[in-house]
């Protein structure tokens, strides 16, 4: 479920820099890694804001230097960090994220049905 890889290619390794990969190929990286990547000088290139079937919101990031899309998992969890209002996860990329982009808001729900 979860491997392990350095976040700097200096091979300056700590145990607690886990950046993740499920077994779907989803990348994950816990909120206290990312803070200490933007503290290191590195930068949000893009986010997607996506609601999921559980009207919970989550915060997909694509960084500088790094392949992909990753997932924000809670700080001290491999559990997606999730926000029940997207005005809240939105401050929270401006705010603490340090990116003042555009975001990109999706939903996995299907509001043309019925509840």
């Amino acid at each position: 479920m979860a491997g392990r890889k350095s976040t700097s290619g200096d091979g300056d390794e700590t145990a607690g820099e886990a950046w993740i990969r499920s077994a779907d190929g989803e990348r994950a990286v816990r909120t206290r890694v990312l803070n200490a990547f933007l503290d290191k000088g590195g930068t949000v290139t893009e986010a997607r804001l996506v609601e999921g079937l559980d009207s919970l919101w989550t915060v997909r990031l694509r960084l500088a230097g790094r392949a992909g899309e990753v997932l924000v998992n809670r700080f001290d969890s491999d559990e997606p960090r999730t926000y029940k209002e997207a005005t809240l996860a939105i401050r929270t990329i401006w705010k603490d994220m340090r990116y003042r982009g555009a975001i990109t808001i999706s939903t996995e729900r299907d509001y043309a049905a019925k509840d």
